[in-house]
């Protein structure tokens, strides 16, 4: 008999603690780890049982034991951990990391192992990588997960590093992946085409494709194949499984410009619900800085931060440390268990939590046009996610590649306004998606190339453009020109009025459509040197934003990148123009009135608003540091005519409301991490 997924208890908020641990664990004192993961208020254990060190006695001969369990008195580790965390009321998640194999495994099946272009392996430390083309993960995982299966009362597996291995954990890039398995199955997925080399090649978005279905179909096969077992098992993978996860770390060496992005956490767990609410996620938040300083503790309100984020984005939270509990200096816990413990004392609440902001921000997907064009729409997309959030206007990130079925699904239609920013051509059946949307009366924002192909094509019906004229301007061509919303009268004097605001990164002239509703100027270039002679900006005759009415909604284009302009120079003036366009489109309904280092996140359950409060006036050039203690915000409800009642869930009392015609004020408490404020009706 099979449990009907529906109804699991994974679909049901849970906490999660991981010791991630090393063959050296094998001898530790499963009590005494108990004992941390109860006191840390987690309800799950996510511990190592088997992949390249099997922490049991495995009988597979292709599965390797820990040669360390010969010195444990049981000599079985993970029947150990799984008794003693039962007999607490525990669930156990086993941990599993099948992408390396020893040398005596390589050379019995080289073709389970990862080739290069040149033909060489990948080698790490001794050990071989492996393929998820090959028969190890198409064949023989399964076998693992029947043996655990049949000998432990496991609630679920985790599958780490569940990726085609491009780089190592040095860094070393060896590209896609050449093996025989490989150069068959990507034929027969793209019609017969070679493997591309490198991600340069015309074809590597296609063989990125090829990746993404591969690691979605043997999620399926997976749990298709432990799903006929009277368990209700949750499998978690990064992608396509039952539950899937994201892992929250420094990860310094990857910072696209090295520069920290502190709402990568938000970005990621709100991506994920508002596209797929029905696939539990769970957010892996790293107590220690990255794998290349694994015994180096995060610091604690950097770990607390991605908790904090995850469960006020619909996530469930899950602390990961090396080692057996204890061993290792993992101090960044310490404030990690706070907001776990709030988490399982809040169990209703996040059973029934839900986005509810009113507008959807898309994030770039990596596309067809390259990394150095996804980095620019990356930009695009920041710029406008730290202008709403300063602004404090809720809003939630929506997947660039799944709003065709977020439409499907009548999703899109929970919001005003959907912003797409800079994310260049998006396809028929997204731009139809999108023209549906406005039509049904929402709002469309599109800002520089959204919607629009190489060759100038307009995608959407709805746009207020016919077609670009002329190629898209970038570097000298948009150096020193401008925006400005505001009426220019003096033009001829050389003398401006109002904001006017820089243009940086890109921009293009366009036809418009007659019933286009344009407002404002652009200004056209002048010499920017020497100081002399550099004037004489002129209105240019394109608008600094363009409106449709389309049906019952209205789309609205901003035709260069005022987001990547606000991200290079921080210039809030560069901000509020964005605002002054967006905001009347997104009929907002909640703001708030606190410094912008507050993040405002928006959801509901059945009894009204819960509203989290993220304190990020930690944040540093790298990581987040203590916080300063915020007094004095308030919260502002809009077109509000019946009473309500706030609740300060983490201070634990109720806050005062005032009336001032149909808008309420409610008065916050001092604010330290994070705050959870639930609003109802009295």
């Amino acid at each position: 008999m099979s449990v009907d997924t529906a109804h699991s208890r994974w679909q049901e908020p849970f906490t999660v603690f991981q010791t991630n641990l090393q063959e050296v664990d094998a001898t530790m004192d499963v009590e005494a780890a108990l004992d941390v993961i109860e006191r840390h208020g987690a309800d799950t254990w996510l511990v190592n049982a088997g992949g390249i060190s099997a922490f049991y006695p495995t009988d597979l001969p292709y599965h390797t034991r820990n040669p360390f369990l010969a010195d444990r008195p049981s000599g079985d580790f993970l029947d150990d951990a799984v008794t003693a965390a039962k007999r607490r009321g525990l669930r156990v998640i086993a941990r599993l990391d099948l992408s390396k194999v020893p040398a005596r495994v390589a050379a019995e099946h080289p073709d389970w192992l990862f080739v290069s272009r040149t033909g060489a392996s990948q080698i790490y430390n001794g050990l071989y990588s492996t393929c998820l083309s090959g028969a190890f993960y198409q064949e023989h995982a399964v076998e693992i997960l029947d043996e655990i299966l049949d000998r432990y009362p496991v609630d679920g597996f985790f599958f780490n590093w569940f990726n085609f291995n491009e780089r190592d954990y040095s860094e070393v890039v060896h590209g896609i992946c050449h093996c025989r398995a490989c150069t068959a199955r990507f034929a027969q997925f793209s019609g017969g085409r070679p493997l591309p080399e490198d991600q340069r090649s015309a074809d590597f978005s296609l063989w990125r494709h090829y990746a993404n279905s591969t690691i979605a179909a043997l999620a399926k096969k997976y749990s298709d194949h432990v799903a006929p077992r009277d368990r209700d098992l949750g499998l978690v993978l990064r992608k396509g499984a039952p539950i899937v996860y994201h892992e929250g770390n420094n990860a310094f060496l990857h910072m696209p410009g090295k520069d920290f992005w502190p709402h990568a956490t938000a970005e990621a767990v709100s991506a994920h619900v508002s596209a797929r609410p029905e696939v539990p996620l769970v957010l892996n938040a790293a107590a220690h800085i990255d794998s290349k300083y694994r015994m180096g503790a995060e610091q604690p309100e950097h770990l607390a931060q991605y908790l904090i984020q995850a469960i006020a984005r619909g996530g469930n939270p899950s602390t990961y440390i090396l080692g057996a509990p204890g061993r290792l200096p993992m101090t960044s816990s310490s404030l990690a268990q706070h907001v776990t413990r709030f988490h399982r004392d809040n169990h209703d609440l996040y059973a029934r939590l839900r986005p509810a902001a009113t507008i959807g921000l898309v994030r770039p997907g990596l596309g067809r046009s390259g990394y150095a064009a996804y980095l620019q729409s990356l930009e695009e997309f920041r710029g406008v996610y730290v202008a709403l959030q300063q602004r404090h206007l809720p809003f939630d990130v929506l997947p660039h590649d799944e709003l065709t079925d977020m439409a499907t699904a009548g999703s899109l239609d929970r919001y005003r306004l959907v912003i797409l920013p800079a994310v260049g051509a998006v396809g028929w059946a997204t731009a139809n998606a999108l023209d549906e949307f406005v039509a049904r009366g929402g709002h469309l924002l599109t800002t520089g190339d959204s919607a629009v192909t190489e060759d100038g094509t307009v995608e959407l019906a709805s746009s207020p453009a016919l077609r670009r004229s002329g190629p898209e301007l970038s570097d000298n061509d948009v150096w020193s020109t401008y925006a400005t919303l505001d009426n220019q009268h003096h033009l001829d004097e050389f003398r401006y009025d109002g904001s006017v605001v820089p243009i940086f990164g890109n921009n293009a002239h366009y036809v418009w459509k007659p019933s286009a509703e344009r407002a404002g100027t652009l200004l056209t270039q002048a010499p920017w040197g020497p100081p002399e002679v550099s004037y004489g900006h002129i209105a240019s005759g394109d608008p600094a934003v363009a409106s449709l009415r389309y049906g019952a909604g209205v789309s609205t284009m901003i035709t260069w990148t005022i987001g990547r302009t606000y991200r290079e120079f921080g210039k809030t003036e560069v901000r509020d123009h964005l605002l002054r366009v967006l905001e009347p489109l997104a009929e907002v309904t909640l703001s708030a009135e606190i410094t912008d280092r507050v993040e405002l996140i928006l959801g509901r359950d059945e009894q009204g608003y819960v509203i989290h409060l993220v304190n990020q006036t930690g944040a540093q050039r790298r990581s987040f540091g203590p916080h300063v203690l915020v007094a004095g915000g308030r919260l502002v409800l809009h077109g509000i005519d019946e009473s309500r009642r706030a609740t300060a869930l983490v201070a634990g009392h109720d806050l005062d409301i005032r009336n001032e015609g149909t808008t309420q004020i409610i008065e916050l408490p001092v604010l330290g991490m994070f705050e959870v404020v639930r609003i109802s009706p009295c």
